[in-house]
């Protein structure tokens, strides 16, 4: 079962939620919109960002390989 990552298109508050199927539908936690966008995810590799080479943040990744810089 995959946690996928979804923006609320709007009141645009980010969230992460549990989808057990395709054909479930997902819906706002905050305000119950059922028009949301599924997001990229970024995850961490838990290695040491310096020696892959990039230059972001804590997630593991660089400016121009995700959204959240």
């Amino acid at each position: 079962m995959p946690i996928y990552e979804y923006r609320c298109d709007d009141c645009d508050k980010a969230f992460e939620a549990l989808v057990r199927s395709a054909s479930e539908a997902v819906a706002c936690p905050s305000c119950a919109n059922p028009k949301v966008e599924r997001l990229l995810s970024v995850f961490s590799s838990g290695r040491d960002i310096k020696n892959l080479g990039g230059t972001g943040g804590g997630c593991g990744c660089s400016p121009r390989t995700c959204g959240c810089h």
